[in-house]
């Protein structure tokens, strides 16, 4: 399963890495610093996104049709709160999520391509 990650910050990425080297079936792909609402990046199965504002749909939407994405997860600076989209389902919403939980939650029911 590859994620896309986007803006997210080293602190964060490292733990995201952590977490993935014990999932083998899981790359982290580093999609820089650029905005939400890019229109060029590379596919993935789920995008992470740092947003200021995680309960905007059309952030959400613009990364999951640039990326081809089937869920997009949008969480704030801080890391505490967290929206998870997708095109099947209303958004989730989960705040002081612990950072080690945070791959398990997103990756929860996406089977990789």
């Amino acid at each position: 399963m590859r994620i896309l990650l986007r803006g997210v910050p080293p602190v964060l990425r490292d733990v995201l890495n952590e977490a993935a080297a014990r999932q083998p079936t899981i790359e982290l792909v580093d999609g820089g610093n650029v905005s939400p609402d890019a229109h060029e990046t590379a596919e993935a199965e789920i995008v992470i996104a740092i947003t200021a504002d995680p309960h905007e749909p059309s952030a959400a939407r613009d990364l999951m049709c640039a990326s081809h994405a089937t869920r997009v997860a949008m969480l704030t600076p801080a890391g505490r709160e967290l929206v998870i989209w997708d095109f099947a389902s209303h958004p989730i919403s989960a705040v002081d999520l612990p950072t080690s939980e945070l791959l398990d939650v997103v990756c929860r029911g996406v089977r990789p391509a």
